[in-house]
C-alpha cells in the first residue's frame, strides 16, 4: 500500500515539475466579442483571412476564391506544445470542410502546416496531411505526401475535436481525441531532416470552400502534455495500481 502511494505522489510531482517549467506563451478562448490584436494579425503581405469571434469562437471562413488567405499569431516560439479545439464545419454542398493549422510560420510565407481532411469531406478522407512552404513563390508550397497518415478514428463535420501538437528542435508528434474524451490518441511523429523552420509563430489558413471553429487555445514553450489534468491523470493511475 505505501509502494503505490509513494508512486502517485511521484507522478504528482513529476507532472507539477513539467508544467512548472512550460512557460505559458498564449491562451484564447475568444470570448471578448473580437478578435484579440495582441495576438492575432492578418500578416503584411499575406491575402487578409476572413475570421471573426463568434459565440466564443474564432470561426474562419470560406474566401470564396481560388487562392489562400493566411493569419498569424503574434508569438513566435521554437519548441512549443499546442492544443485548442475544432470543429470542421461544411461546405455549401454539405462536404465537411478541411481544418488548416501553420505552425513554426513567418508572414513572409514560410511555414509548416497540417491539414485534418474531415471523413464527410472530399479528397482524402479523414486523414493528416502535412505541407512546408519555403518562399513567396507558390512553388515552394509542397506536400509531404509520404507523412500522409490515417485518423485514429472518425472525424466528422459539425463535431468537437481537440487537437494536441508538440514539437522538439524538428520532430513533431500529433495527437488527437473527441472533446468529450479524457484521453488522447496518437497520429504519428515525424522528423524534419531537412530543419526548415527553427522558429515562428502558428496560424490557421483559409480558402475557396475552407470553413471550421477554433477554440480554447493554448500554446506552450516546451512540449508539455495538456491531455489531462494532472488530478485526472493521477486518479487514472491510482485506479490502474489498484487493479494490479
Amino acid at each position: 500500500m505505501l509502494t503505490k502511494y509513494f508512486v502517485v505522489f511521484c507522478i504528482f510531482s513529476l507532472l507539477l515539475a513539467v508544467m512548472c517549467e512550460s512557460k505559458l506563451l498564449m491562451f484564447d478562448d475568444f470570448e471578448e466579442g473580437k478578435l484579440n490584436k495582441e495576438h492575432w494579425t492578418h500578416g503584411a503581405q499575406a491575402l487578409k483571412i476572413d475570421w471573426k469571434t463568434k459565440g466564443g469562437k474564432l470561426e474562419i471562413l470560406p474566401t470564396g476564391v481560388g487562392w489562400s488567405y493566411f493569419g498569424y499569431g503574434k508569438v513566435a516560439f521554437k519548441n512549443f506544445g499546442l492544443q485548442f479545439d475544432f470543429q470542421p464545419l461544411t461546405d455549401k454542398f454539405g462536404h465537411g470542410c478541411w481544418v488548416g493549422l501553420l505552425f513554426r510560420a513567418s508572414e513572409d510565407f514560410k511555414f509548416y502546416q497540417l491539414y485534418v481532411t474531415p471523413a464527410d469531406g472530399v479528397g482524402t478522407k479523414n486523414y493528416a496531411r502535412w505541407y512546408v512552404r519555403t518562399d513567396e513563390d507558390r512553388n515552394t508550397w509542397k506536400e509531404l505526401r509520404d507523412l500522409r497518415t490515417k485518423l485514429p478514428f472518425p472525424v466528422t463535420s459539425k463535431q468537437w475535436y481537440t487537437l494536441m501538437l508538440k514539437g522538439w528542435g524538428f520532430r513533431f508528434e500529433l495527437y488527437l481525441k473527441t472533446k468529450e474524451d479524457k484521453i488522447f490518441r496518437k497520429v504519428m511523429d515525424w522528423t524534419d531532416e531537412k530543419s526548415l523552420h527553427p522558429e515562428g509563430t502558428i496560424g490557421f489558413i483559409s480558402n475557396l470552400e475552407r470553413h471550421y471553429y477554433i477554440d480554447n487555445l493554448w500554446l506552450f514553450d516546451s512540449p508539455v502534455d495538456l491531455a489531462i489534468e494532472p488530478k485526472e491523470k493521477i486518479t487514472i493511475c491510482w485506479g490502474r495500481l489498484k487493479q494490479q
